[in-house]
């Protein structure tokens, strides 16, 4: 070892401090971009050379080994799976509250209270049959709770429209990600066999993964060079060499499915195969242009938040529709005396959209003088007032049987038929709102739970990746004093070499 050996060895501590301070002011610079992962500088000490005037090894400084980011790949992955959770629950609670708003109970102005009122209103017009006046608030209080159901039907349609667009633009933000994503794992490549490391590349590469991860559950492996692999319910959707995308069923006939391409509603295509509304499909092209379709079980994430809260939707939907049939057809029994079960007092439309169809025959709108409320030809002189008051507490399966309704007897004006499932008109709405208030709060507790679970995980990934100013303070001191101590070092040997070469006579 020379002195030259030792002005090499001071001059590798330079360049080795000189790099961390460059990394060390990159990351506090960084220290609010979000997505940044700390980075931190491999040094190595170089090999030793034997001596053999010493009979031993002396060292030969440091080697810089690279840049490297400083990351938990398993607490990124549980951060991308409880961030699925968080959003699945965090959607469905949204969609089921937007439901129970409309449906709007308890309130002193909803249904239940509109049934309580109608019967009410019966039980007066009762005391006085011909009374106009009497007449006249059964019929306007009908029209009321009609009108409600109308607007109800109405509300959940818009609802479940709503949700369909909000699917369409998941999937279409989903496949847009994916696309960044196939961009990245082209640049790491080439950057890792151009001998780089595509620190910053592969921060933006776990940014996109924990994006996606929020509108759907995703599976993720890596390769040797860092590029990412996604795949969904078991179907490769994204790989080194190919990429598919997800569309989206937008409305379903008897005559096919329309699928949103790519989730875009613009480029939309009629398929023969009966799909439902919301079925997310993974969809691949091959090298002629032609497209295939397969369904994608998407259980987690915004779009499955979505998708399952349309289920229940259409479910609350169809239970209304029940609900407003039994209504108008026990109704219109009793009031033409059993002649009629789908007019007389209430119409129910061209289709079963009962609850979106029903309301108050035109007669009786137009003028409600033509109510029929007085007595009857039964032995007790039971007026259709009374019997319609009586409804209100009478046990019926929602939807009303053909059994339940051929049970009922012109001259008492009542059903016979009893079940031990039925239901009061009031209980069998209650029972609507419950089912839905059930599931919601469900939904946020599970919200609740399934966020406290990712912050967790995002504390930890944090304290790991994160930047702390402290941390980078001290480490800029280090790297400072040892650049000072190493600059120290080679201006010593300097003055060595310089006595050394000219003062020597």
């Amino acid at each position: 070892m020379s002195l030259f050996g030792a002005l090499q060895v001071s001059k590798s501590g330079l360049n080795a401090d000189q790099v961390a301070l460059e990394t060390t002011g990159n990351n506090i610079s960084n220290v609010n971009t979000d997505g940044y992962s700390r980075q931190e500088v491999d040094i190595e000490e170089n090999s030793t050379i034997y001596e053999a005037s010493i009979k031993g090894n002396l060292g030969t400084g440091v080697d810089v080994d690279g840049v490297t980011r400083t990351v938990d790949d398993y607490v990124r992955s549980q951060e991308r799976d409880a961030n699925s959770n968080y959003q699945y629950y965090s959607t469905k609670s949204t969609e089921l509250g937007d439901l129970e708003d409309i449906l709007d109970e308890p309130s002193d102005n909803g249904l239940v209270t509109q049934l309580s009122t109608l019967t009410t209103a019966w039980n007066t017009l009762a005391e006085d049959t011909d009374s106009s006046t009497d007449k006249t608030s059964v019929v306007e209080d009908a029209n009321t709770l009609a009108e409600t159901l109308n607007q109800m039907s109405d509300d959940i349609s818009d609802l479940q429209s709503n949700i369909t667009d909000n699917v369409v633009s998941d999937v279409a933000s989903f496949n847009s990600d994916l696309s960044q994503l196939q961009t990245v794992n082209k640049e790491i490549y080439t950057m890792v066999n151009d001998g780089q490391t595509p620190n910053d590349l592969l921060d933006e590469r776990d940014s996109l993964l924990k994006d996606m991860s929020g509108y759907t559950d995703i599976s993720t492996t890596f390769d040797s060079y860092g590029r990412a692999s996604v795949s969904i319910d078991g179907q490769d959707v994204l790989t080194a060499d190919s990429k598919s995308s997800l569309s989206v069923v937008t409305a379903s006939s008897d005559s096919g499915s329309t699928v949103a391409k790519n989730g875009d509603t613009d480029d939309s295509e009629t398929v023969s195969d009966d799909y439902d509304v919301n079925t997310i499909l993974l969809t691949t092209t091959d090298s002629d242009g032609n497209t295939s379709y397969s369904t994608l079980d998407v259980t987690s994430g915004s779009i499955g938040g979505l998708k399952d809260s349309s289920s229940e939707v259409t479910t609350r939907l169809q239970e209304l529709n029940n609900f407003a049939e039994t209504l108008a057809k026990t109704v219109n029994t009793v009031y033409t005396s059993g002649e009629s079960s789908t007019s007389g007092f209430f119409d129910l439309g061209d289709d079963d959209n009962y609850a979106k169809n029903i309301a108050v025959e035109s007669t009786l709108t137009d003028d409600a003088d033509n109510l029929t409320a007085g007595t009857t030809s039964s032995s007790d002189e039971t007026t259709i007032a009374s019997a319609m008051a009586d409804l209100a507490d009478t046990d019926f399966e929602f939807p009303v049987t053909d059994s339940e309704l051929s049970s009922f007897s012109s001259s008492s004006l009542s059903f016979s038929s009893t079940t031990s499932s039925g239901e009061t008109y009031s209980e069998a709405f209650s029972n609507i709102v419950t089912k839905n208030a059930t599931s919601k709060s469900e939904a946020d507790d599970l919200s609740t739970s399934t966020d406290s679970v990712l912050s967790e995980l995002e504390t930890q990934d944090e304290s790991v990746s994160g930047v702390s100013l402290t941390e980078e303070f001290s480490n800029l001191i280090q790297y400072q004093r040892g650049y000072q101590a190493n600059a120290k070092v080679l201006n010593t040997i300097s003055e060595m070499l310089d006595t050394l070469i000219n003062d020597i006579e």
